[in-house]
């Protein structure tokens, strides 16, 4: 028994060590210059807000991944009126810290100085299940995958090393509780990988541009989209890009007046 105490100890401090490398591994981070970012402040305090912006820019170009500094650069363009490039960092904010209420908070009140467009959202199984695990990051999302991993094979070492009936059936249920939230999290992971690589979201950067049915042309499709837009990039043309929007018209607009918000995320 003690013996069987000791493999489970072991088997436990392994999985910590495992999830600890993973956040490691998932999660790099390059740290926000903390004068930096307060001078930053200050200017945005004095209502030095295109000043704050600027050097928020050059701290996120040295690849500091923070929500607080995108949070902080959404909110200065939204003092300037640029609610493209507002709703576009508080956006980048969210998907960094998506739990995060002042967030989410700000990035309404950018929305609802936005147009009222509808801009098709991905729809089926695939969205359904990608939006299981929302308020999770892509990453915390990859590390809960792996946790269940372990914690299956944890729990299926204990079955096997315990004797008692009645602890064996309680591992059972355990068991099937944890291998259904493992096959729920990892479709969900797959589901928001596969929709980020194939419909990633973007924001109208401009102040408005009008919507074409063929790349290269300026043949308008009837209507234009205002600055702040959220939108779904389809695929890309040249220097267009096709967005998804409801009806079968297709619907293009240069490159440059839309910004992926996945640029802000790493790429490992």
């Amino acid at each position: 028994m003690k013996r069987n105490l000791l493999l489970l100890i072991g088997a436990g401090f392994l999985l910590t060590l495992v999830l600890w490398g993973a956040l490691t591994v998932l999660n790099p981070k390059v740290e926000a210059d903390p004068a930096t970012i307060d001078a930053a402040n200050q200017l945005y305090v004095a209502g030095h807000f295109d000043e704050a912006a600027r050097i928020y820019e050059q701290e996120l170009a040295r690849g500091v991944q923070d929500s607080a500094v995108y949070y902080n650069l959404g909110n200065a363009y939204f003092q300037q009126g640029d609610l493209g490039r507002a709703v576009l960092n508080l956006q980048r904010a969210a998907q960094l810290d998506p739990r995060d209420e002042d967030i989410q908070a700000n990035l309404e009140l950018a929305r609802q100085q936005t147009t009222e467009l509808f801009v098709e959202e991905p729809s089926g199984p695939v969205a359904f299940l990608a939006n299981l695990t929302g308020w999770l990051t892509i990453n915390e999302t990859a590390v809960l995958v792996i946790a269940f991993w372990f914690l299956l094979g944890f729990l299926l070492l204990a079955w096997r090393q315990i004797e008692t009936p009645a602890t064996r059936k309680a591992l059972q249920i355990v068991f099937g509780l944890v291998a259904v939230l493992f096959f729920l999290s990892g479709v969900s992971l797959a589901s928001r990988t596969f929709l980020a690589q194939t419909q990633p979201a973007g924001v109208v950067v401009t102040p408005s541009v009008a919507v074409s049915s063929m790349p290269g042309t300026l043949q308008e499709a009837g209507y234009s989209l205002n600055g702040g837009t959220e939108v779904h990039v389809m695929g890309t043309q040249g220097d267009w890009v096709r967005l998804a929007t409801p009806g079968t018209t297709e619907s293009w607009v240069p490159a440059q007046a839309v910004e992926t918000v996945a640029n802000a995320l790493p790429t490992s």
